[in-house]
């Protein structure tokens, strides 16, 4: 977990837990944290009971990195610092490791009590009075009289020693009888989870990463520091990652340079010819059942890799797999294997995999490699594979493979592999292309599945919608059984839920639904059709549970219809924001895009990456969103899908406005209305609300009214949750009493808490009353939405002001900062909320109590007495309105100028 800011040492605190831990040294960027270990540290140094700790860094993971970290934070006032050079060329040398820090006769001094005695007084001397700190990394290499020496002090409390070693079987027994008698902390330093490696990457670029990338780096390198560190030294260096709308991107596959080559070649140095053909076989062909490289090399080497941790065995379902770990290992070996040699290993594991049982998916792999090695497999066997690969989401071979089937005269068994997959690569016009060229299938069925493949390429693809129903009603027009129109008809329903004809989407929906048979994909689409329709339609009574059953059927047919899970979530996420349970629609929005990370989808990321903007924007979390807009936009401006692109400008534009970055708001807000996207118009509100703040961040006087017409779209739709929605956006931008009695309608037909608390803010904002407006403020904030309860707050505050009730005020004003949180919205209410002021002592004072400081310390460090500064804290609490000093810490943002840019004032100025 980072930490934002980190106290300096001083005389008290002999190390503290800084910002961050593991350097990217050479990319010459920031550090990222590792509180929890390095916590572990200062407790154990600063414990008098405690005289040592030691560290595991499993697979070298960073442990070398956080000593380096750790001692570099320790009070040299109070500590010396020796650091031992333990390494094999020392191991054997009495002392050896010590040598620098003790004196030359030492030299060649035989090991025996006395010499330890002398070494320990040595050390203690040179020390001058501070308490010596033993830093030892790879503790397992000391020579024994160092490691004598080490365990000694600590025993005697003459020292505390800080250990690092790769494993717990490695570390000496000495040292090992400092934790078991409890003298000494056992701390493990982990792999970085997915979430740390973000941070990591965050920290190291100067920017955001964007979710795949955060995802590949984590798989390649198991959560690794100095693999991640080397691999994305080789991106920069070789160009793969750069920054793209703001974002961190890697194109292509993973470099492999002379340097990360290097790396994992130490890794790998003195394993056996047999050791490093199994390593050769799972680079290119797992995961694998640990039989195969059995069977081709020899199990004893399979177990040998597996026991050095360079090879995992898992058991997925009743079968076991072994892979390589980390998986960059594999995109190494691969790289640096010559083409011969490649195609010959590609050969075997081939024949291997056919001549043993094996699983549906081994049938794609065999046929990707007999086709890379210029071998055309028989068309039965391209089209199961083809089928497979577009189950798994292999978008890249689904297509090859498609267009292998086409050549063979399995065109109709392939089009739904070939369109899909060339439009989720963003090469959509080449699939029309394509599928236009396929002869007329000679069934009904197929006729309608090609019909619809293209009509959803067409709309969703390429953005024309008037083709793509032009095709879908000549499909029905063109088929006669019930069975082969439903199909068609009910991608036109959702053709028509995603176009903003809501009603007519649904009708349509339901009259398939009636028809198709039940576990058809008909019938699958068009009940999600339904449910999209209904979440924008209907109250949270009926549309959750139309949403939960078109689960289990979209969720049946993924493997086919993959995009069935896109609608879905956008029905789940919009039923949650309209209703007004914005955690759960984060939530959903998030769960999704993990997913679609997971599965490295694009397409979906992007997609999701809306849904996610859209609830963050919600929740008033302004970083958040801007991250997901700029990382869904240059996904979509990269597959060129203009639906989305343009959606997600216009959320982008939403959310510069907000952070108060209006020139860049009205250019990507410029660039949302720059393809005429029809295919998606159901969001196109969101897109006017945006436009609403652009005009009011720039001043604009029309802005309530540019909202109101956002209000109509939703009108018109049917929409009555946006639409309450949209009018509270008006509210919010000035003009209230415009659309209070239309909120006050909408109060008891849109469903959910969401409509009613919009209403109670606009007439709380019309009377001024102070105690409705904090009423307001909980509801909101009950909703989960901060960022709405701390504007209402905002509003409370300057009611009371002008009332002259300034105690009442203040405490309103510092509850909406702290509802407002760090990323400072710049909204009318917040902009006008006038801030705390503080004098200079009060506000100095205030910053070392809220650090945790006690009173009597306080007064020493100013020379006051511990009254005086008990008067000062009294009159803090009063202008913030809080009791005591717990409270007085969750304010501690407050006392930093510029921390909250959309709030007026400074609280900085003195009183």
């Amino acid at each position: 977990m980072l930490l934002e800011a980190a106290p300096v040492p001083d005389e008290r605190t002999p190390l503290y837990v800084p910002r961050s831990w593991v350097a990217m040294a050479e990319l010459g960027r920031a550090f990222v944290g590792r509180r929890t270990e390095l916590g572990r540290i200062a407790a154990a140094m600063r414990h008098p009971d405690l005289s040592g700790a030691a560290l595991i860094g499993e697979g070298g993971v960073g442990k070398s990195r956080l000593l380096t970290e750790a001692v570099r934070q320790v009070c040299r006032r109070h500590h010396f610092v020796v650091c031992a050079a333990a390494c094999q060329a020392t191991s054997s040398v009495p002392f050896g490791a010590f040598a620098q820090h003790l004196p030359p006769e030492f030299t060649g001094t035989a090991f025996n009590g006395g010499s330890l005695r002398l070494a320990a007084d040595a050390l203690i001397g040179r020390a001058g009075g501070r308490k010596p700190v033993l830093v030892i990394d790879d503790v397992h290499l000391l020579d024994p009289a160092s490691l004598a020496l080490a365990f000694q002090m600590a025993r005697r409390h003459e020292a505390f020693v800080l250990a690092a070693t790769h494993s717990a079987e490695a570390v000496p027994d000495p040292i090992t009888g400092l934790w078991t008698s409890g003298m000494a902390e056992w701390i493990e330093v982990r792999p970085f989870s997915r979430e740390e490696v973000g941070e990591v990457l965050e920290h190291a670029l100067g920017g955001p990463a964007e979710g795949m990338l955060v995802q590949r780096c984590w798989e390649a390198t198991g959560g690794k520091a100095f693999l991640l560190r080397e691999l994305v030294a080789a991106m920069l260096e070789t160009g793969t990652l750069a920054p793209a709308d703001g974002v961190w991107r890697a194109s292509g596959p993973f470099p492999v340079t002379l340097r990360l080559a290097g790396v994992v070649d130490r890794r790998l140095a003195g394993l056996g010819d047999d050791c490093r053909r199994v390593l050769e076989l799972l680079a290119f062909g797992g995961p694998l059942s640990p039989d195969v490289p059995a069977r081709l090399v020899s199990r004893p080497a399979v177990e040998a890799v597996e026991a050095l941790g360079i090879v995992e065995v898992t058991r997925l379902g009743d079968r076991e797999q072994a892979r390589l770990t980390p998986s960059l290992y594999g995109e190494v070996l691969r790289a640096r294997t010559p083409r011969l040699r490649a195609r010959r290993v590609r050969e075997e594991l081939a024949a291997a995999l056919e001549a043993g049982p094996h699983a549906r998916e081994d049938l794609r792999r065999v046929v990707a490699w007999r086709l890379e090695n210029g071998v055309r497999p028989p068309a039965e066997s391209v089209v199961a594979a083809m089928r497979d690969a577009w189950a798994h989401l292999d978008h890249e071979l689904s297509a090859e493979l498609a267009a292998h089937a086409v050549a063979a005269g399995q065109g109709t068994r392939a089009a739904e592999p070939l369109g899909y997959g060339l439009m989720f690569l963003g090469r959509a016009r080449e699939a029309e292309e394509r599928l236009a060229r396929l002869p007329r299938p000679a069934a009904e069925r197929d006729r309608a599945r090609l019909a619809c493949v293209r009509a959803f390429n067409l709309a969703f693809g390429l953005d024309s919608v008037r083709a793509a129903r032009a095709l879908l009603h000549s499909a029905l027009r063109d088929v006669a059984g019930v069975e082969s129109r439903a199909e068609p008809a009910a991608v036109l329903a959702l053709l028509d839920v995603a176009t903003g004809r809501c009603r007519a989407g649904a009708g349509l929906a339901e009259k398939v639904m009636a028809e198709a048979p039940h576990d058809s994909r008909a019938h699958c689409v068009a009940e999600v059709a339904r449910a999209v329709a209904l979440a924008f339609l209907r109250p949270p009574e009926e549309s959750f549970p139309a949403l939960e059953r078109a689960r289990e059927p979209a969720l049946r047919h993924q493997a086919e219809l993959p995009w069935l899970e896109f609608f879905l979530e956008l029905g789940w996420v919009h039923a949650c924001l309209l209703t007004g349970d914005f955690p759960r629609a984060q939530a959903r929005a998030a769960a999704a895009y993990d997913r679609a990370v997971e599965r490295r989808f694009p397409f979906a990321i992007a997609w999701f990456c809306l849904l996610r903007a859209l609830a963050a924007r919600a929740r008033g979390e302004l970083r958040e969103q801007l991250h997901r807009c700029r990382e869904g936009v240059a996904i979509a401006r990269e597959l060129g899908n203009r639906g989305l692109l343009a959606l997600l400008l216009g959320q982008l534009a939403h959310g510069l406005a907000l952070s108060g970055q209006t020139a860049a708001a009205r250019e990507a807000l410029a660039e949302a209305d720059e393809p005429a996207q029809r295919s998606l118009w159901l969001l196109q509100p969101w897109t006017e609300l945006a436009r609403s703040w652009v005009a009011a961040a720039g001043g604009s006087p029309g802005a309530s009214a540019i909202a109101e017409r956002a209000a109509a779209l939703a009108r018109e739709s049917g929409a009555a949750g946006f639409e309450s929605l949209a009018l509270h956006e008006v509210a919010r931008l000035g003009e209230p009493g415009h659309v209070l009695d239309r909120l006050g309608e909408l109060a008891g037909r849109a469903g959910g808490d969401a409509a009613p608390q919009y209403a109670a803010h606009a007439a709380a904002l019309v009377t001024g009353d102070g105690d409705a407006l904090a009423a307001s403020s909980a509801g909101l904030e009950r909703l989960g939405s901060p960022l709405l309860a701390a504007e209402a707050a905002a509003e409370e505050a300057n009611r009371h002001r002008a009332a002259g009730n300034l105690a009442a005020a203040a405490a309103a004003a510092a509850r909406a900062l702290r509802l407002a949180g760090p990323d400072g919205a710049r909204t009318p209410a917040l902009e006008a909320l006038e801030r705390p002021r503080l004098t200079r002592r009060e506000r100095e004072i205030a910053e070392l109590a809220a650090a945790g400081m006690s009173s009597k310390e306080i007064s020493l460090r100013f020379v006051l007495s511990v009254r005086t500064v008990e008067n000062h804290l009294q009159r803090v609490y009063r202008k913030l309105g809080i009791g005591d000093r717990a409270e007085l810490a969750s304010l501690l943002d407050l006392f930093h100028p510029g921390s909250h840019p959309a709030s007026g004032g400074d609280m900085n100025r003195a009183a």
